[in-house]
């Protein structure tokens, strides 16, 4: 059942979340810079920020409640070696009887034979970002783990138990829909526990919802309206958010039953993501 609708003001800035970082061996700028900016790429829709800092560059006061550990063992580079050995996973984060802990290390070496044979066909400086997006691809795995306090896996995306040399070398990779929310779910509980604030009304969160919740298979994906379902907003013009949040609220469950008799399977939206879905689109496309 859909709650009463949030308030659309301008909330304070959120804290980030800090990811704490060190290499057996450092990378290339190159390899790093990939790595943040694929893994960035991937939370971004959740609305929290990432700060990453240096474990061996911390200070003593920079200890933040939200965080992660993570350790990339070996070399995190894209150079050609001849290296045998398919045992290790790819990241393992660390369980302590029955609890999910903050500590997480990524086995580049293994990524690299992993990857081997398509890295090999690719241009050093091209490699290099592939291979820093690789990276980053199973740290955000790791990371879904760390922040959904959850050893579970989900059936397909980022969560996924296992992944193909397609997948952490395509265009594009992310959570799938109901390991996204249930991420979302959990940061968000872990910083109104810790009295931290909540995200405000993300319309790159907005753009995720809409798409993974089936919302673009009818109204387009702008919500510049279909022939199966009507416009949401008026195609190349900024929309009143507030009064577009209130019509999504007020058709959502109507919505939703309409998407399943033509098989999308829609789900109601919370408070949170009405708003994101609002922020979304009433921006100008």
């Amino acid at each position: 059942m859909l709650a009463a609708l949030p308030a659309l003001g301008a909330p304070p800035e959120v804290p980030p979340v800090a990811v704490y970082t060190h290499f057996d061996r450092p990378p290339s700028q190159r390899v790093a810079d990939s790595v943040r900016q694929e893994v960035d790429a991937i939370m971004a829709p959740l609305g929290f920020p990432l700060e990453w800092i240096s474990l061996d560059a911390l200070r003593g006061d920079a200890v933040s409640t939200s965080l992660a550990v993570v350790s990339f063992r070996g070399a995190c580079d894209a150079e050609n070696r001849l290296t045998s050995g398919q045992t290790t996973p790819l990241g393992v984060t660390h369980v302590s009887d029955g609890v999910v802990l903050p500590f997480t290390d990524i086995e580049c070496d293994r990524i690299r034979i992993f990857l081997k044979k398509q890295l090999i066909q690719t241009s050093f400086p091209e490699r290099e970002t592939v291979f820093g997006r690789a990276v980053g691809r199973v740290l955000a795995h790791e990371l879904f783990h760390i922040f959904a306090g959850t050893m579970h896996h989900g059936s397909n995306g980022v969560a996924q138990p296992m992944f193909t040399e397609r997948e952490l070398l395509a265009e594009r990779f992310q959570f799938a829909a109901s390991e996204f929310r249930e991420l979302r779910a959990c940061m968000k509980q872990a910083r109104q526990q810790n009295r931290r604030l909540r995200p405000a009304a993300s319309p790159v969160t907005g753009q995720f919802i809409f798409r993974e919740n089936g919302c673009a298979k009818c109204h387009g994906g702008t919500g510049q309206g279909t022939k199966s379902a009507p416009a949401l907003r008026a195609a190349g013009a900024p929309a009143d958010v507030k009064a577009l949040a209130a019509r999504i609220a007020e058709g959502a469950l109507r919505m939703c039953t309409r998407a399943k008799s033509v098989h999308i399977a829609g789900t109601p939206m919370d408070d949170d993501e009405i708003a994101d879905v609002a922020s979304f689109l009433g921006g100008s496309y």
